[in-house]
């Protein structure tokens, strides 16, 4: 259990900006995790492989400078759910601000012949928007693909330096 916390945190689990590491010039930002979010990144891998679905959860965080420390994570029961298992409207809604910082998923369907998509899907990439267009706020939002292994990104962490805070005007 405590092997996904240990391999996270020694992983620094890095977060990606494509047009910056286009560039070449400047470093990612770094995701850290708690010792407890760990654990609870742990056994939401666990839920899902058990139920063979993608899980859900909510997850805390707070910025400094180029990382994003994860402090705690809640799994959201499924309901309401498509076909992976995830209801997003019900993890916009629950997980946001400012308990929240975004949400973590799982990704269990095999991609390739070996592993899950390593990456956000569309489908993904949509719930983060709603997210932020729910909550105008900067978001981060993770997805487990194995029992060792995530992908994590923060909006407003760009190129390992924290951006200015945008403001939305309806």
């Amino acid at each position: 259990m405590v092997r996904l916390a240990i391999a996270l945190i020694c992983m620094g689990v890095l977060a990606r900006s494509e047009p910056a590491l286009g560039q070449g010039s400047r470093p990612a930002g770094t995701f850290r995790f708690s010792h407890e979010a760990g654990a609870g990144l742990q056994r939401l891998w666990q839920a899902s492989v058990a139920a063979k679905e993608e899980r859900v959860a909510c997850l805390a965080s707070t910025v400094r400078n180029d990382t994003v420390f994860v402090t705690r994570i809640e799994a959201l029961e499924p309901e309401d759910a498509d076909s992976l298992g995830i209801s997003a409207m019900a993890s916009v809604e629950h997980c946001g601000p400012p308990e929240w910082s975004g949400t973590v998923h799982t990704h269990i369907a095999l991609y390739t012949d070996s592993l899950p998509s390593t990456r956000f899907s569309a489908q993904d990439r949509t719930a983060m928007r709603l997210w932020y267009d729910r909550w105008h706020s900067d978001g981060v939002f993770c997805l487990i693909y194995s029992r060792q292994d995530a992908h994590c990104e923060a909006d407003g962490v760009v190129g390992g330096m924290r951006a200015q805070p945008r403001v939305v005007h309806e």
